[in-house]
């Protein structure tokens, strides 16, 4: 019934004066939920950079979605095919009889992002075995030393000052690291009992981690799902996490994020070393010094070219990586590498190509920081410098594809945008935004950007764009958008468990043209 009632309104709307739209439109947007949200919307022809449509220009936190922003600097910094070296080097003297080192093996990280990555187990399995193998050949048998750490490859600032308390112990909001490993998180695993309300317990965790302290303050549930929270903070041993489990679970897994993700590669570079059948008497240490002297190359690992890299990094919205090719970005244009460098080579990146700028204030690369914020129009601006350039097909197909895969999966389905739209999704508490790319039925491509505050709902202007877009027996662009912003007023209106059907009703008489 709900539906129908909105499906009848959205007619009515249609027959309503421009004057009287404006009146209507005016009115919802002023209404309920709606009265203090902040929303920003710019819509451009791809080929001719025509302005479909354009909102007041407001700077607003696009969570995930700057990513996209991230991508297209590190493309046109670094170019597609860059690749991160982690490098293993010896040092000391090799008796030659005995096979014994007396010296150290030195791992230097190059802030790989993907370095043992579960994005790309393929790519590196055997990685620490092939190295193993190089020392073997080269006649080591013993290592009288130990496995120092170099971390010179970047600073000592592994997550962004404006970084929530309640995402950096979580999967998600791990640091980076010069040293990067299995996407810097591990798995801990709890067994609940059947009698909700009682402290679960900890069973394990992969890998085991040395020295870490995990206070476990979780409880059994009858909800679903997984309601905890892990806090800890950068080279930290001492965590606790809270929340809740469903009760009845023999393994029941939650992520977070590792504290010292490259003391535990160096670590587990160590036991594969005495699995291997080689010993070694020291243990693993960072390096005090940043002396390079007297090192040998054994051998250096690859990683999987950039562009490869970005799209797990956008189609599931990987903070981890963009956080490395933020600083990366910053390597490759001033030669240092820091979240300060990344920022500074985001502005000119921005000043080179003519791209909007006001009220542009980056602040990671991942969109986690809810100080970023910029326009609409700062997004569609990037996607059209990109659109024209050599990169185009390597960003767009970066993206998650409505109805298809990413973060769009369960998006859009049965709509004209299925198979179609290719966007960055972000979505934070109290901040919903989306940009990307879309075709019409006539062959024209649209690239648009939405972004909103401070409510509770994913607008709906994209989708609104796709059906009106094109010319209909109406009157201009804006009334489309006018029409736009109707739609998702009236699909806010039925509730959000009903807001995706009553969108699809509504598309039912239209197509793309």
């Amino acid at each position: 019934m709900r539906r129908a009632t909105l499906f009848l309104s959205f007619f009515c709307f249609l027959f309503l004066s421009s004057q009287a739209q404006n009146s209507v439109v005016d009115s919802i947007m002023n209404s309920g939920n709606l009265r203090t949200c902040s929303w920003c919307v710019h819509a451009i022809d791809a080929a001719t950079g025509e302005v479909i449509y354009s909102s007041p220009q407001k700077s607003l936190s696009t969570a995930s979605v700057m990513k996209l922003f991230t991508t297209a600097v590190a493309l046109d910094v670094l170019g597609p095919e860059h690749t991160f070296s982690t490098m293993l080097y010896c040092t000391g003297n090799l008796n030659p009889k005995t096979g014994v080192l007396k010296g150290n093996l030195i791992l230097k990280g190059g802030a790989d992002p993907a370095f043992y990555s579960s994005y790309f187990e393929d790519h590196y399995r055997g990685c620490f075995e092939n190295w193993i193998n190089q020392l073997k050949m080269s006649g080591i048998k013993q290592i009288n030393g130990k496995i120092l750490l170099d971390l010179t490859a970047l600073d000592h600032t592994a997550v962004p000052g404006g970084w929530d308390w309640d995402d950096i112990g979580n999967y998600y909001g791990a640091g980076v690291s010069a040293l990067t490993f299995k996407d810097n998180t591990y798995t801990i695993h709890f067994s609940s009992s059947k009698t909700p309300g009682e402290l679960v317990s900890i069973k394990s965790t992969d890998p085991e981690i040395s020295g870490l302290k995990l206070e476990n303050l979780v409880r059994s549930s009858l909800g679903t799902g997984d309601h905890t929270i892990v806090y800890g903070a950068p080279g930290s041993y001492q965590e606790y996490v809270e929340g809740t489990i469903p009760v009845s679970k023999e393994d029941f897994t939650v992520r977070a994020s590792m504290m010292d993700p490259a003391m535990v590669a160096g670590q587990s570079f160590r036991q594969k070393i005495l699995e291997g059948g080689l010993t070694i008497t020291g243990g693993v240490a960072r390096m005090a010094s940043k002396d390079s002297v007297g090192r040998i190359l054994v051998s250096s690992f690859q990683s999987p070219p950039l562009k490869d890299l970005i799209v797990p990094l956008n189609k599931e919205s990987l903070n981890l990586f963009a956080e490395h090719l933020l600083r990366e970005s910053g390597r490759g244009r001033t030669g240092e590498s820091s979240i300060g460098k990344g920022i500074e080579t985001y502005r000119l990146f921005c000043q080179e190509k003519g791209i909007f700028q006001e009220g542009f204030f980056p602040a990671d690369g991942s969109g986690l920081s809810r100080s970023n914020a910029l326009s609409a129009r700062t997004l569609v601006e990037t996607m059209k410098t990109v659109y024209d350039g050599a990169n185009r097909e390597l960003f767009f197909n970066s993206f998650p594809i409505a109805g298809v895969d990413g973060t769009l999966k369960n998006s859009f389905k049965g709509t004209p945008l299925e198979k179609n739209l290719k966007a960055k999704t972000g979505s934070m508490a109290r901040v919903r935004s989306i940009s990307g790319m879309m075709q019409t039925k006539s062959g024209k491509t649209v690239l648009v950007a939405a972004t909103s505050s401070i409510c509770s709902f994913v607008p709906h202007f994209i989708f609104a764009f796709s059906i009106f877009s094109s010319p209909l027996p109406m009157r201009t662009s804006i009334l489309s958008l006018r029409l736009c912003l109707a739609i998702f007023s009236l699909a806010r209106i039925a509730g959000p468990s009903t807001t995706s059907d009553a969108i699809a009703n509504l598309a039912i008489p239209f197509s793309i043209r």
